[in-house]
């Protein structure tokens, strides 16, 4: 089981691996390896999905247990099943749809990473894990971004995502090592029992969730973090299809679901996660009724359906937010690859330059259709069902927060139908655009993923509480789901008979009709004065946001460059003053050699010198001087008679002699 886990985020990252080193120059057979790695993933995962257990080995030990492994619980298994199984018919669709590009292999092998990473993020059992496979999946995000990197436009978008993101990332890293040092281990679920025994204050809690929270804002396109997602379109349609749907965006939600026992401790973090939610995802649905690029459309729904799910869980709703994020992945992935259909048939995105498709491309325009119902909220697709669990849960915080969840369904109805009214319907003055469904492979996955779009949700509807770790749960009121889903076909008409009278004009542009009737060459001209001030709003964040990233990014790269030259300088002088230091050292040590050696050679001659005294000197002298003695001794022994003046008269004369010769040196 062990080895099962640890490969499923394998096989797309082995994938990869082998598209690198043997397909990147013939991107048919890279596709299908891609496409293999996906389905080994997937099928893996399926096999061990009922299981729960964690594989997990110490990295390190330094006053901290710093822990890697992967964890297999009912979150874990639910997400990771979203990202394999849209990452794979999303990697099916893109065999066919990427072949006429260049570089393709190189693409194959970023997607496949970019699966991988994500895969091993929301299966990480330990926050060193989870943020190392964090930054993988911006540094995927990023180089698929930038894939058309001979273009100006996808340089500057890559940029701005990677500088963007990078902004919450910051916050991230902070948080995670807060929570190391006060749980000790890096261990997510040894964190949550730390924080649930209480042993955090009130405060660092809080300072905590604000942390991790700005990750999650900087990861799923939230104010003030947004306008990097809807510049992140300049990519090939396969990533913005999975970028938005189950990888990239999904990844601030499941963050926050992760450790959602810490955001419901924390006082305050539940009640801003609600309004930077609430905010966003009103601002994301009306800048959506605005766009004429098909994928931006979809990409300001993204960033306004995310705000939905962190309304959910600002409201204690984690059922609804990790619901949304399931049906959400599959039907915008579906929606995106419609997008991509449209584009490769009809050669464009603008919605002033299509038109009437539907009978020109039926089967692009049926899944678009379920795609577009599923999100509107029109029962019994799939976003009904989600939605009714925020629904309910904003009704049971405040009847004023229902009725904001109401205008918000309102509002995706809108622009959902101006899209699909304007593509695949006839609209006073619409061009003719020859088009055709696409190829077998690209209608596979767009069916598949359509079914799931309008299924899922009542597939899932009454098995939630098996499948998810939560159960909080609000009740239903049936009337506040009737209110829903009129609010929802209410919408879907109003954007359908706006494009129908006037073209696809800006959705609540009320001076837009009057304004096609006396200029309808502005439809494929500038943008109606009735959307400027959206506009406004959208270039101000762009500006402000954007720009306040790009430079608090270049200020920290320059805050980061002193630091550096600091440290090099400081090191610099740390290594002259050694090296000096280690000189006069060396020198010294000379010294003591030299004096040692000198020392050593005096010792062994005075020793020399010594010996050859003691042979020559002292022995042989000695012996000479006793031999004298005895031979004086022999020659004085006749004189000893025994008669006293005899020796008076030795003595005498002995002292005269020494008296003369001492006193020819004195007068010397």
């Amino acid at each position: 089981m062990s080895f099962l886990l640890v490969s499923i985020p394998l096989w797309p990252m082995l994938a990869a691996l082998v598209i690198l080193l043997f397909c990147r120059r013939n991107p048919v057979p890279g596709g299908w390896i891609a496409v293999g790695g996906g389905v080994l993933s997937l099928l893996t995962l399926l096999f061990i999905a009922g299981e729960q257990f964690t594989v997990q080995t110490f990295w390190a030990r330094s006053g901290y247990d710093l822990t890697i492994g992967l964890q297999l619980d009912n979150l874990s298994a639910y997400t990771a099943l979203l990202v394999a199984g849209v990452g794979l018919l999303v990697t099916l669709y893109a065999v066919t749809y990427m072949p006429h590009e260049t570089n393709t292999g190189w693409f194959f092998v970023e997607f496949s990473f970019f699966i991988g990473a994500m895969l091993a993020l929301v299966l990480a059992s330990s926050f060193i894990l989870l943020f190392a496979a964090w930054e993988a999946v911006g540094l995927a995000s990023f180089l698929l971004i930038g894939f058309h990197y001979s273009e100006p436009e996808a340089r500057s978008s890559a940029r701005k995502a990677f500088l963007m993101t990078r902004v919450g990332d910051a916050g991230f890293l902070l948080g995670w090592l807060l929570a190391l040092h006060f749980a000790g281990t890096a261990n997510i679920s040894s964190f949550i029992d730390t924080v649930n025994a209480g042993q955090i204050s009130d405060s660092m809690l809080t300072l905590m969730a604000i942390l991790f929270l700005m990750g999650a804002v900087g990861k799923s396109a939230q104010l003030p973090l947004t306008a990097w997602l809807p510049a992140a379109m300049v990519g090939p349609t396969p990533v913005s299809a999975l970028l938005h749907s189950a990888t990239m965006v999904a990844a601030g939600v499941f963050l926050l679901l992760r450790l959602y026992p810490l955001f419901s401790a924390a006082p305050g973090a539940l009640t801003t996660v609600l309004w930077i939610g609430g905010l966003t995802a009103l601002l994301g649905a009306l800048m959506a009724t605005t766009r004429w690029d098909i994928k931006r459309v979809l990409a300001w729904s993204t960033v306004s359906q995310i705000g939905e799910m962190f309304m959910a869980l600002g409201l204690a709703g984690p059922v609804g937010a990790a619901y949304h994020l399931g049906t959400h992945a599959t039907f915008k992935s579906a929606l995106f690859l419609t997008a991509g259909a449209v584009d490769h048939q009809a050669g464009s995105r603008d919605l002033r330059h299509l038109g009437g498709l539907g009978r020109k491309m039926p089967f692009t325009a049926g899944v678009f259709v379920l795609s577009a119902l599923a999100l509107a909220g029109v029962p019994p697709f799939s976003g009904f069902w989600s939605e009714d669990k925020i629904v309910m849960a904003s009704v049971a915080e405040s009847p004023w927060l229902g009725a904001f969840m109401l205008l918000l369904i309102f509002l995706a109805g809108t622009y959902i139908s101006r899209l699909g009214a304007a593509v695949f319907w006839k609209w006073p003055h619409a061009p003719e655009v020859k088009a055709k469904d696409p190829d077998a492979v690209m209608k596979t996955a767009m069916g598949l993923l359509a079914l799931f779009a309008a299924g899922l949700g009542w597939a899932l509807h009454g098995h939630l509480k098996k499948l998810l770790p939560f159960s909080s749960e609000h009740p239903v009121i049936l009337g506040w789901q009737i209110a829903a889903a009129f609010a929802a076909i209410l919408g879907i008409g109003f954007g359908t008979w706006r494009v129908r009278s006037a073209g696809p004009v800006p959705a609540l542009g009320f001076s837009a009709r009057s304004n096609q009737k006396k200029h309808p060459d502005r439809m494929r001209g500038k943008p109606f004065p009735a959307a400027g001030g959206i506009n406004a709003i959208e270039k101000g964040f762009d500006r402000v946001v954007a720009r306040g990233a790009l430079h608090a990014a270049s200020g920290l790269a320059r805050m980061v460059d002193r630091t550096e030259d600091g440290f090099s300088a400081a090191a610099d002088g740390i290594r002259r003053t050694a090296f000096r230091v280690a000189d006069a050292g060396d020198r010294l040590e000379q010294g003591f050699d030299r004096a040692a050696y000198g020392l050593s050679r005096s010792t062994l001659r005075m020793a020399d010198a010594s010996d050859t005294a003691e042979h020559r000197g002292f022995s042989y002298g000695l012996d000479r001087f006793a031999e004298l003695f005895s031979r004086s001794g022999g020659r004085l022994k006749p004189i000893q008679s025994g008669k006293l003046y005899q020796y008076t008269l030795v003595i005498s004369v002995w002292a005269l002699v020494i008296s003369i010769i001492g006193t020819a040196f004195l007068f010397n």
